[in-house]
């Protein structure tokens, strides 16, 4: 009886922590391409996306979009020139508000 219990318990947590450390699979075969917001409001939630300035040198604009668009619950890839990463618009709301 003892041991059935301990299987079954084994069974049950490997179970339950499996489903926890799984991320949702994201589409590798589309990438929807923006520079601007307007552009951005064309990607869709959980999709593949990239930011490509049409101009380079404002070193907070990476940062700037990541915060506006990216979903982190995954992860985010920037440097001075751009922004890949999955997209989000839960927060485009928040565009419009100063």
């Amino acid at each position: 009886m003892k041991t059935s219990l301990y299987v079954s318990s084994f069974f049950l947590s490997l179970v339950i922590f499996t489903g926890c450390s799984q991320k949702a699979e994201v589409d590798q075969s589309k990438l929807c391409i923006y520079s601007n917001d307007e552009q951005a409001k064309q990607c869709k939630e959980g999709e593949l996306a990239m930011f490509s300035p049409q101009s380079w040198g404002n070193e907070q604009l990476p940062l700037n979009v990541a915060a506006a668009y990216c979903d982190f619950n995954h992860e985010i890839m920037y440097n001075n020139s751009g922004v890949i990463c999955v997209f989000t618009n839960k927060r485009l709301s928040l565009l419009n508000k100063k």
